[in-house]
């Protein structure tokens, strides 16, 4: 067969008559410090296909889409990287496997008949181009939003007969949501809201061209007993095509194999994913654990080396078993109080993960004077910061001025992104002006 299936999370196995080419191969492992699991099974024949691809290419750093487990597995396959300023995730890779780093922008021919080019962003994400038979494109965003790269790659799609798009678009669980304000009152996240998906896959259809679309990146389910209550923010499969307009195109089921040479597919019917709720102390994180004296200068250390945090923010309190621990930062009136068991939250600091402790939504994160983690938290922390090794202002400079040197459309798409950044800023991120504006973003970009 020519052509591709998709399965799991936000993997795409492509196919030149054998498996040649798959993405971000999450297959075993509990990501997010085991709060995360797949909310379907993978087949046999699908992981086989999986273990049998050349080649695998790797997003970014989320361990949903960068799982060592399942990579261990799959150590026969070539890896490639896309050429994220830092290098960490080549530097780190390159030492166990066999990895190429590729070029943004460039085709790289990975078979006869399929060919790739790859597109790193400043957001330490990356979205890939996938050629088929010269006739089908599928373009990989999975959690990316194109930044830098989003002409370039709109101009690509228009040329081919066959447009997918793989794209996360879901009710907006896949972020930290489990944010309180000052006065320990639960914010309900946008995810709340239950926005029709498919409105959203139509306006993308519509306004960029493409023909099909493909349910991606957001099949997981959270397992474990401090975060499971987050699963009714989790979209159902059978809620991605509410309003779809299927005027413009149509959107396929998640699960697929597509044959390039007959242009049809067959859908793939994989179980749910039945998992009984796992107890913190699994993972090791007992709430009982109090911090220890060198782990408050860890904490301490890791949150001053930021810049941007000490410029926007006064201070960052860590409560661990009820006690808390408080960072100074300036004289600046926003604070932020990160509540969370000590071995995951010590973990993510030391190895510099922190995504994983927001993403994984067993933390409590409450807010006070300010209206969201974005734009002055999360990114300078977990993208720039922790991805990119860029924490200081002349570490920052040196960060964008690359992405400015080596991402073609870099000031069309950073406008638009601070565009949004201000609104969330000012009106936080569940209100109408806030849904309408990305609506807008989404309908001129």
């Amino acid at each position: 067969m020519i052509g591709f299936e998709t399965i799991g999370n936000a993997t795409l196995t492509v196919f030149d008559n054998e498996p040649v080419l798959t993405t971000d191969p999450w297959i075993i492992g509990k990501p997010y410090f085991g709060s995360w699991d797949h909310a379907y099974e993978i087949p046999q024949q699908q992981l086989e296909n999986i273990k049998k691809s050349k080649y695998l290419w790797l997003s970014h750093g989320h361990p949903d889409h960068i799982d060592e487990q399942s990579l261990d597995l799959l150590s026969s396959s070539t890896f490639l990287i896309p050429d994220h300023y830092g290098d960490r995730i080549f530097n780190y890779f390159k030492t166990k496997f066999n990895c190429i780093k590729i070029k943004s922008n460039e085709w790289f021919q990975i078979s006869k008949n399929v060919r790739i080019k790859s597109f790193a962003d400043w957001n330490q994400d990356a979205s890939l181009v996938v050629e088929i038979l010269g006739k089908d494109i599928i373009v990989n965003q999975n959690d990316g939003a194109l930044l830098g790269w989003s002409k370039t790659i709109n101009s690509i799609v228009k040329n081919y007969k066959n447009k997918f798009i793989l794209k996360l678009l879901n009710w907006g669980d896949a972020d930290m949501i489990n944010i309180y304000d000052e006065n320990h009152n639960f914010i309900e996240p946008m995810a709340a809201k239950k926005m029709p998906i498919g409105e959203a896959y139509s306006r993308i259809m519509k306004n960029q061209g493409y023909n099909f679309a493909i349910p991606f990146s957001s099949m997981h389910q959270y397992v474990r007993k401090d975060s499971n209550n987050m699963n009714k923010y989790c979209t159902p499969l059978e809620m991605f095509n509410e309003n779809f307009n299927n005027k413009y195109g149509e959107l396929l089921p998640a699960f697929i194999i597509w044959d390039s040479i007959y242009e049809n597919y067959q859908k793939i019917n994989p179980p749910k994913k039945t998992v009984k709720l796992i107890d913190p102390e699994f993972f090791g994180d007992s709430y009982s654990d109090s911090l220890l004296k060198e782990d408050k200068v860890l904490l301490k250390n890791y949150f001053n080396s930021f810049a941007n945090l000490k410029k926007n923010f006064g201070e960052i309190v860590i409560i661990v078993a009820k006690e808390e621990y408080c960072i100074n930062l300036s004289n600046k009136k926003p604070k932020i109080i990160f509540e969370a068991p000590r071995n995951s939250l010590i973990k993510s600091v030391k190895y510099e993960i922190f995504d994983d402790m927001l993403i994984g939504n067993f933390m409590k994160t409450t807010l006070v004077n300010c209206s969201s983690l974005y734009p002055n938290f999360t990114p300078y922390v977990a993208k720039y910061g922790d991805n990119g090794f860029s924490k200081t202002i002349k570490q920052l400079d040196g960060y964008f001025n690359f992405y400015k040197s080596n991402s073609a459309d870099f000031w069309r798409d950073f406008l638009k992104i601070k565009t949004e950044n201000i609104v969330r800023t000012f009106i936080g991120n569940n209100s109408f002006f806030y849904n309408e504006a990305r609506a807008i973003k989404q309908r001129f970009f």
